[in-house]
């Protein structure tokens, strides 16, 4: 039998919930010779599986305040997350092709040297768009190069001229990073990284500075865009534990910050408004047994928090983090919660959302960026070359990863590494549906390795609401 064991932090959020699988994958499972508390640990994970089914929808209208403003019935939000957004002045020298950018791209595979085209194209697609309100749900740089920022809230700027609310919030990346650097030719140097007042500073025009409430403890605020809505924006980053190796991929709602939210809430309610919050890492998992398999990417305590939350009221959520494109729910004391989770901008497929916001629910819809004003290798078109970056990256590192963390013989671990890959890329985009040509090989894998099968099937096992097309009505 294969050792299962999960490296904190991953680079590729390593999903490894045996839970989720389905009926075929448990009973392969029940009458292998598992160990009986791996046995004991799906079945807890099974349990944990039950809290994220569905149950009717309950959320208040924000409409008897007059819609968006103007008397309109609708009001349109964008949400944009994980942009990791770099500067071109930070790649100086040929420096993305130098020995230091690509050592930086082994540990943490991102499209970051095309963030600035990237980006560029959502701008213009938002901006043609006009929505009423944009939601940036952090991780808005690269490592928090002050330069970064600077240019971001100059984008911002250009939207906030037209008439577009923009919010931000900020993730792990963001603040205290000791990762900002530039690259010069084949090495790495410092450059001036953002601290928690400079965040504040720099987004002022976006959150902060308007803000009808905030944190004394945190960069949490609550903004009021249009009459009956108020944005609840919670900062769980823990930037001031970093230390000279930069973040950590974790985040908590300190308990002054929980207060502070709850006292928020109760406002709202008082005033009949309705609440959205959002947030960067994700408040409950997307996948059974994520916080235990997989930490860093919920957040700590979250089904105390959660339930805290969701007995004040709390019933939508905007995260990201986790470079995935999920919706997922939960139910508690019969009241459910949606975490809307919007994948990065540099990581295939390159997504990002927009939401309709009507008398009768919210219309959720998908859109992602296919062309760029950039040149890639071998001529490639952006889809074409984004997805080849992404599958090279990962084909490495599940070889290495099953061989050296798992324990996996090698030839083992090379067959099951495509599998992985694959499994992962579809969760990163959403809507998993297996192909039965996958499906056929991992019941080749099965009769290898039961543990890897059951893996590799939760990869491919959408447990939430659909992801990337979804309409969440109103009861």
């Amino acid at each position: 039998m294969v050792a299962l064991k999960l490296k904190p932090n991953s680079t590729f959020h390593f999903l490894y919930s045996i839970a989720a699988v389905k009926t075929t994958i448990y009973s392969s499972l029940k009458t292998s010779n598992m160990n009986p508390r791996l046995w004991l640990f799906v079945f807890l994970l099974s349990q944990s599986f039950l809290s994220c089914v569905k149950d009717p929808r309950n959320l208040p209208p924000i409409f008897s305040h007059g819609g968006d403003g103007n008397g309109n019935k609708q009001l349109k939000i964008s949400i944009i997350s994980d942009i990791h957004y770099m500067h071109p002045s930070l790649l100086i020298n040929n420096g993305a092709a130098g020995a230091a950018f690509q050592n930086y791209l082994n540990q943490d595979p991102k499209l970051v040297q095309y963030s600035d085209p990237i980006f560029r194209k959502v701008l213009e697609d938002v901006k043609k768009e006009k929505p009423d309100i944009l939601l940036i749900t952090g991780d808005i740089t690269k490592d928090g190069e002050k330069v970064s920022h600077q240019a971001m809230a100059g984008f911002f700027q250009e939207l906030r001229r037209i008439g577009v609310k923009v919010y931000v919030v900020p993730g792990n990346h963001d603040i205290n990073n000791a990762k900002a650097k530039k690259f010069d030719g084949d090495n790495a140097y410092p450059v001036d990284m953002t601290s928690k007042n400079d965040f504040a500073t720099i987004y002022s025009d976006f959150g902060y500075n308007n803000a009808i409430s905030r944190d004394p403890n945190s960069l949490s605020y609550v903004a009021q865009p249009i009459p009956g809505l108020r944005i609840i924006a919670i900062d769980a980053s823990k930037y001031e534990e970093y230390g000279p190796e930069g973040d950590v991929a974790a985040g908590r709602i300190k308990p002054q910050t929980l207060t502070w939210i709850l006292a928020q809430m109760e406002s709202a309610k008082q005033q009949h408004n309705t609440v959205f919050a959002m947030m960067h890492h994700n408040l409950i998992e997307h996948y059974a047994g994520q916080s235990q398999l997989d930490p860093g990417y919920v957040i700590d305590d979250w089904q105390n928090i959660t339930n805290t939350l969701v007995d004040a009221g709390l019933k939508i959520i905007f995260t990201g983090h986790y470079h995935a494109n999920d919706i997922s729910s939960y139910v508690h004391n019969g009241k459910q919660l949606f975490d809307i989770e919007t994948g990065s901008l540099v990581t295939a497929p390159i997504p990002y959302r927009y939401v309709t916001v009507t008398e009768t629910g919210l219309q959720i819809t998908t859109k992602n960026v296919q062309v760029v004003d950039a040149a890639f290798p071998g001529g490639l078109g952006f889809g074409d070359y984004s997805s080849q970056f992404l599958s090279q990256h990962l084909d490495g590192y599940f070889n290495y990863y099953l061989a050296n963390n798992l324990g996996a013989p090698a030839e083992l671990a090379g067959f099951a590494s495509p599998l992985f890959r694959n499994g992962i890329m579809a969760h990163f985009a959403g809507d998993e549906l297996l192909p039965s040509a996958e499906s056929a090989q991992i019941n080749q894998l099965a009769a290898l390795s039961p543990q890897l099968a059951g893996i590799v099937t939760t990869l491919w096992t959408d447990i939430g609401e659909k992801d990337n097309n979804s309409f969440i009505p109103y009861r």
